[in-house]
């Protein structure tokens, strides 16, 4: 009998365990984040801090909203999660360089100017999204597993992006350690490119369970994170 998906668990742990596990950690490190904004109200900590609030905030409003507009999107499930992931990644990165502008900050979005930061950003998004909403397609993961696989996909994209563009030390071992910590509150970043999309993804019908590891899907974003760093290697010797 041919196993069909249906939503199931990430890496065989039970939903309430992912659950609690999403909102400890989101509330501990957001709780952090807050209080070092407070000890030292500089410009950039303000913009990371509000940027990331903002695009949680976003997400919510979306999760709020999702009776009126997946029923819009429900005709082709497939390619408007795409869509929708890659429409919600550019509302993102607007709002960081939104409030970089406003805050008179820097080194928060990728550039000063909202044209180039696209030009640089969204490619990786593009191909994030689709990868993922693919990988959705045919696993369902459950909502907390897929906000944690949001910030897992920032935090590797971080490390690359952020390394080459405003060189933080790629390999510096303190690097890692920091994007480790700022992971759950990546969670926020990324929320609104994988949540809505699988939310539309359940919409989409049933499909045959792939005979490979789950998180192999869960982990295919980051075959795309490779070819993107050679395309940003050649576009930042360009600009």
């Amino acid at each position: 009998m041919q196993q069909v998906n249906s939503p199931i668990k990430f890496n065989e742990l039970k939903e309430d365990r992912t659950r609690l596990v999403l909102v400890f950690g989101l509330a501990i490190v957001m709780f952090i984040i807050l209080l070092m904004t407070l000890l030292n109200p500089t410009p950039r900590s303000i913009t990371v801090l509000i940027s990331m609030l903002s695009s949680g905030v976003y997400t919510l409003l979306l999760y709020l909203t999702r009776k009126r507009w997946i029923p819009l999107l429900a005709g082709r499930p497939v390619r408007n999660a795409c869509l929708l992931g890659i429409f919600n990644a550019a509302v993102v990165e607007t709002i960081f360089w939104s409030w970089q502008s406003i805050l008179g900050s820097s080194g928060v979005a990728a550039s000063s100017s909202l044209l180039v930061d696209f030009i640089i950003t969204m490619p990786w998004y593009a191909g994030m999204v689709i990868l993922f909403v693919r990988a959705q397609y045919r696993r369902r993961f459950s909502i907390s597993a897929v906000l944690l696989l949001g910030g897992l996909y920032e935090t590797g994209a971080d490390g690359i992006v952020g390394g080459m563009i405003f060189g933080h030390g790629l390999f510096s071992p303190g690097a890692w350690v920091l994007l480790a910590i700022s992971f759950w509150g990546f969670i926020l970043v990324y929320s609104s490119m994988v949540l809505p999309s699988a939310l539309l993804i359940s919409r989409a019908g049933s499909k045959p369970m792939p005979s490979y590891p789950s998180w192999a899907d869960a982990l295919s974003p980051f075959l795309w994170l490779i070819l993107y760093a050679l395309y940003l290697a050649v576009l930042l010797g360009v600009i």
